[in-house]
């Protein structure tokens, strides 16, 4: 199993001039606010629900974020190894607007405490061992350890944490991680867990601020043919935070209003891990023979402010057929309709409003030995570049799309606009004829 999981030891090293920024200034404030100190740790929550369902979260995913103060020397992080899918730290240069990924490390990268173990090393089991961590934020550039490396006066510190083990919540069983703190005259304190997260005034103007008004408007994207195109994001932009570990794959349609009609999706299934039934990442789940990446969803967005998820299909709850093939079908009804057999992923598309729709494919931590990635497909140089909020165009995201399939083949989501007899009668084969698609 050696080399599986994409190696990030190289992490990334860009320097930024340091600066002194405003936060959370809603558009058209006139004076700059400074920075407040927070007085207590992980003040926001990345969530499917309620107010933290904003900018695209995932089903399957939870990720509680703080700032880095500017005079905060030092941020020590200690924690316990979440029982999850994946668990990671990511540090992006100033706030409340990113420019650029500072620093990362995700769980197998984290060396253990003296006397404990790290489940996610290669070939680790799943036994209940101690399983503890200490991770540094540092600004003197230096590399050692678990270090991570911090360029600018303010950042975002975000922990992400993917696919909880059933039974262990949603923070895998363990507490949020403790910060510590040390300020430029040498005094130390340990920040206490935000008692309540996400709070109103503060949340709104951070979310001004990075999503910015054009998003209350939605942003006018032309209807899609009946063949939806998919195609990966070159440079997932930095200001609304992407995991570094992902590679993301989208297709952007206005919503038509047509109940009637349901979006068809056929796409094979990579291998992934067996954490669902409480086995080790480097365990295949039942039906592979190998581990072909960390982690697969596929998700509904909607690009209009707050950027929010309807609603996905993670792979260890999808179906898949004795071909590896999943089918998954997207409408707009407010449950699951009756006639969906137990074969079928239902999402829904949420309401028929006219509101750009997105649909978009999550590849975690890739194997460099599965040749059919969306990773090897955007280093051959196939994708369209997203200039947040203005989604690539129709064409770029069909040219993208049909370069990544020669590489992904069969692990290529194939999409179509289909008239929901036509599926009742023929399934997903009569919904691609409708469509053209051979």
């Amino acid at each position: 199993m050696k080399g599986l999981f994409v190696s990030v030891t190289a992490r990334s090293l860009l320097a930024i001039a340091l600066f002194a920024v405003p936060f959370l200034v809603p558009p058209g404030k006139g004076s700059a606010e400074t920075l407040p100190t927070p007085t207590c740790a992980w003040q926001f929550h990345w969530t499917p629900y309620g107010q933290g369902n904003w900018i695209f979260p995932d089903a399957a995913y939870r990720i509680w974020y703080m700032p880095i103060d500017a005079g905060w020397r030092e941020v020590k992080i200690s924690g316990a190894y979440a029982k999850s899918r994946f668990f990671s730290f990511a540090l992006y240069d100033e706030a409340p607007i990113a420019t650029a990924l500072a620093d990362h490390l995700y769980d197998a990268q984290i060396a253990p405490d003296a006397g404990s173990t790290n489940p996610f090393a290669e070939g680790a089991s799943a036994v209940e061992v101690p399983a503890n961590y200490t991770v540094t934020i540092d600004r003197s550039g230096g590399d050692g350890g678990n270090t991570l490396n911090l360029h600018a006066e303010t950042a975002w510190l975000l922990y992400r944490v993917y696919f909880s083990n059933p039974g262990q919540g949603t923070m895998g069983g363990v507490p949020l991680p403790e910060i510590t703190v040390t300020d430029a005259g040498g005094q130390t304190k340990t920040l206490p867990p935000c008692e309540t997260v996400n709070r109103r005034p503060q949340f709104l103007d951070m979310q001004a601020s990075i999503l910015q008004g054009v998003l209350e408007d939605p942003v006018h994207v032309p209807p899609s043919p009946d063949h939806i195109w998919f195609g990966p994001v070159l440079n997932p932009p930095i200001r609304i935070l992407p995991n570094p570990d992902n590679k993301y794959m989208v297709s952007y349609f206005m919503s038509e209003r047509r109940p009637d009609r349901i979006v068809v999706i056929r796409v094979k299934i990579p291998g992934f891990p067996d954490t669902f039934h409480g086995s080790s990442v480097w365990q295949p789940a039942p039906g592979f023979d190998s581990i072909d990446l960390r982690y697969w969803t596929m998700c509904v967005g909607e690009l209009v402010s707050p950027v929010p998820i309807v609603n996905c299909a993670v792979d260890a709850t999808t179906p898949i057929d004795e071909d590896g093939f999943a089918t998954i079908v997207l409408s707009y009804d407010v449950l699951r309709p009756h006639w969906f057999g137990p074969d079928i992923a239902w999402v829904p598309l949420g309401d028929e409003q006219m509101s750009p729709k997105t649909i978009f494919l999550r590849y975690l931590l890739a194997s460099e030995n599965f040749p059919h990635s969306i990773q090897k497909a955007v280093a051959a140089g196939c994708g369209a570049h997203f200039n947040f909020p203005v989604p690539p165009s129709q064409e770029a995201i069909r040219e993208a799309g049909q370069c990544s399939q020669k590489i992904m083949g069969d692990y290529f989501p194939v999409a179509a606009w289909c008239d929901t007899d036509h599926f009742l009668e023929g399934g997903w084969k009569a919904c691609f004829k409708q469509a053209g698609i051979e």
